[in-house]
């Protein structure tokens, strides 16, 4: 998947303007079908880089970037499906964003793992939950997190199609407060998504996740 977006944010009562850009992908290495279809077994390996500059500022300054890579098994039977992802994830600040604001140079690493199923109740709704647990961290942190949400795309409308998603992020180590993220908009063509973002809770961003914050925003993503 490949993002841009801009956001509004405030975080500590501060607010600023910033700029996310994504980039990833994911290879397919192993599928299995039925001959008639209804199940399936795949195995996959992913990697991107996630960032966040600062809009605010002269040099528009990258505030901190997170490394994710990893492999997932997936299976599917008839509308079910479920999948087991370990990962990988490293997260530094920005040099300028150092220098900038003094704060000292964290660079954080953990891997765990993630396991989702997912089904389809009605038609164009896809929703989504399962748990996860952290198998090595650099630091010290609670292991056991859980996320959930729902992706809703409607039939084509002339040569788009409307879509709204909603996902849910809670966390042992922060109390499970909750971290939402909401996005509504048109696809247009093959993967390519325009919408309106919304976002409160802990920061997404790994080097602040004990900080809340609110995101309102424009996003523009493709997915090959």
């Amino acid at each position: 998947m490949h993002r841009i977006a801009f956001y509004r944010a405030v975080r500590n009562s501060v607010r600023n303007g910033i700029a996310l850009a994504d980039i990833g992908d994911r290879l397919q290495f192993w599928i299995r079908r039925d001959p008639d279809g209804s199940v399936e077994w795949a195995g996959a390996i992913h990697g991107g880089a996630f960032s966040r500059f600062d809009l605010g500022g002269p040099d528009q300054s990258l505030i901190e970037v997170h490394y994710r890579i990893g492999a997932l098994l997936r299976a599917r039977l008839g509308a079910l499906a479920a999948r087991a992802e370990i990962y990988h994830v490293s997260s530094h600040l920005g040099d300028e964003f150092l220098l900038d604001t003094g704060t000292e140079p964290i660079s954080t690493s953990r891997e765990g793992l993630e396991v989702l199923v997912q089904g389809s109740p009605l038609s164009g709704l896809t929703v989504y939950g399962g748990p996860g647990v952290l198998l090595r961290s650099s630091r010290d942190l609670k292991r056991v997190s859980f996320r959930a949400g729902a992706d809703w795309e409607s039939s084509r409308l002339a040569h788009a199609r409307l879509y709204a998603s909603l996902d849910l992020f809670g966390w042992a180590e922060l109390g499970w407060e909750p971290a939402l993220a909401a996005q509504v908009g048109a696809a247009l063509g093959r993967g390519t998504k325009i919408g309106f973002g919304l976002g409160f809770g802990p920061s997404r961003a790994e080097q602040f996740f004990r900080e809340s914050e609110r995101l309102l925003g424009l996003s523009i993503s493709h997915v090959r």
